[in-house]
């Protein structure tokens, strides 16, 4: 992990600042396998490796669990949480809802600067897919998605769905059915970026259902596939 680095960020930090400081470091080493799923996190060590107290740890231990990217057990001990089939359609029947919503909304409001974001964002994702690069993949999907948040305009919802998709693609797009269905998955995110420019509303419903469909199928196979070395 890389703690120096995080040290030295949480050093600058204000008190008031230093528990969703702790939270975004944490967020990233879960969501980068730096630190890998199942693994028990202890509130002592990362408070000690960050150079913090245990305060803003706790708080961002709590926010995590709230997320779902950690659990805590009767014993009181925290690990990297695994996905489980229930919470793979419960997320995805979430995003359902919001992905539509946001990217209707994003529709009627995007400008001629994110309407080019957008498709550029989606042509990096394309050939990125066909280099089989999932880290520039990954970083244009991110850019993808928020330039429709902002443009949405409904923080709270952007913040749900965030989270969400969060939970889920930390696995899909490090797995082998993640890789091998990068080119698919690229493609209908052009599709998306095309019906949000056209202001198609119909059309972004059905790109969204068939892209999250998709992802329902690709999620049950990776949770399927290692549901015997976790216990889900």
């Amino acid at each position: 992990m890389k703690i120096k680095k995080a040290r030295a960020n949480l050093k600058a930090s204000t008190p008031e600042n230093l528990g969703d400081d702790a939270y975004e470091w944490l967020v990233n080493a879960i969501t980068t396998f730096q630190i890998p799923t199942g693994s028990q996190i202890s509130e002592n060590k990362i408070a000690v490796e960050l150079g913090v107290s245990r305060t803003p740890v706790r708080e961002a231990l709590k926010r995590l669990e709230n997320e779902g990217l950690i659990k805590k057990s009767d014993a009181g001990r925290f690990t990297v949480a695994m996905l489980t089939a229930k919470d793979v359609d419960e997320a995805i029947d979430l995003l359902l809802l919001c992905d539509t919503y946001l990217f209707r909304k994003a529709a009627n409001n995007l400008n001629s600067k994110e309407c080019s974001a957008l498709m550029e964002s989606a042509s990096t994702m394309a050939s990125s897919a066909q280099n089989g690069d999932r880290e520039a993949w990954s970083r244009s999907d991110l850019i993808f998605h928020e330039t429709i948040m902002k443009a949405a305009g409904n923080d709270l919802i952007s913040e749900v769905a965030r989270i969400t998709r969060r939970r889920i693609q930390r696995f899909w797009t490090r797995s082998s059915a993640g890789t091998k269905n990068l080119i698919t998955c690229s493609a209908e995110h052009t599709n998306i970026a095309e019906a949000i420019i056209n202001k198609d509303g119909d059309k972004i419903h059905k790109e969204v259902e068939t892209h999250l469909g998709h992802l329902r199928i690709n999620m049950h196979e990776i949770v399927a596939s290692t549901a015997h070395f976790f216990g889900t």
